[in-house]
């Protein structure tokens, strides 16, 4: 294994993804996932290795050397992890223990991958050094994985991704463009809450921002998003208008129309400076971002 590999745990996702579809020349990707799938047209290698395995973690540490590692492995649903908390401490505390004890010990720079639901969207946009408040388990976790990182490793970075949107490898589940996308071309109805608000990712930006991390190995958080702080309403209408679908189809509803779910901050839009500024990565807007996937959709075809 040569000093320009990096290993991706959690690799199958749209981060995952857009690592794969942004990688420089020179450099390639070890992608780790905790089922046996079959990723078609992959430029990753992939393994198969549950993260909450210490053993394995440090045996795969032990026997390849990477130039930094980009985790965003564990259970990322804040319902299932509203609502089975134990199984998602042992996926995203017990695990990241693993992964960080074995990057440190290596000498590995860590890029951990956070959210925004570290933040109570009460007083957006946010910048990275804004006080972090919860207001569901899964922000906790995530709270405190970070924690955990800044307490135990040398060198890392922390990066906070903000609803990400792009085509995703088919084993792993829709993301917001695709689902709506899914749904309005099957002409169902799609109901959209238009009281949460987000600048929505492109994930081919945030490879790029992510390659950045692991060719400056900056310190600190930085916050990766787009240019427009919409609501889901909006975006799911611009999902609509780009891909020519039926905008009649979206429902603009209240998060009160969903009360079995678990609690959303209402605002949790990011300033986008540090990354423009260290990273030297541009904040796609909404139309750009959905513009390369509606292109990419075409060149595939």
């Amino acid at each position: 294994m040569n000093a320009k590999t990096i290993l991706v745990t959690g690799g199958t996702g749209l981060l995952g993804k857009g690592l794969e579809e942004t990688m420089p020349p020179g450099r390639r990707i070890v992608s780790l996932h905790q089922r046996d799938y079959k990723v078609a047209g992959s430029k990753a290698r992939h393994l198969v290795l549950d993260i909450r395995d210490k053993r394995a973690v440090d045996r795969l540490f032990a026997r390849e050397r990477f130039d930094a590692v980009v985790h965003a492995a564990g259970i990322a649903s804040v319902d299932y992890v509203q609502k089975h908390y134990a199984e998602s401490l042992e996926s995203n505390i017990v695990g990241t223990l693993n992964v960080t004890s074995a990057a440190r010990r290596a000498g590995t720079h860590l890029i951990y991958v956070s959210t925004n639901a570290v933040f109570d969207g009460t007083k957006a946009p946010y910048r990275e050094d804004d006080p972090v408040r919860p207001v569901n388990k899964y922000g906790g976790l995530k709270v405190e994985c970070e924690r955990l990182v800044r307490e135990t490793l040398e060198s890392w970075t922390i990066v906070r991704p903000i609803l990400m949107y792009g085509w995703n490898h088919m084993v792993t589940r829709p993301n917001p463009a695709t689902w709506i996308h899914e749904k309005l071309l099957r002409g169902e109805e799609v109901a959209l809450v238009d009281d949460v608000r987000e600048n929505p990712l492109y994930n081919l930006q945030c490879g790029r921002a992510l390659w950045a991390v692991v060719a400056k190995r900056p310190a600190g958080v930085f916050h990766l998003a787009g240019r427009d702080r919409v609501n889901r309403w909006q975006f799911g209408r611009a999902v609509a208008e780009t891909f020519g679908l039926d905008a009649r189809l979206i429902k603009r509803v209240k998060s009160s129309a969903f009360p079995s779910i678990a609690p959303r901050p209402p605002d949790t839009t990011f300033v986008v400076a540090r990354m423009e500024a260290e990273l030297g990565v541009k904040a796609m807007t909404l139309r750009e971002g959905l513009a390369a996937m509606k292109a990419a959709m075409t060149a595939r075809a």
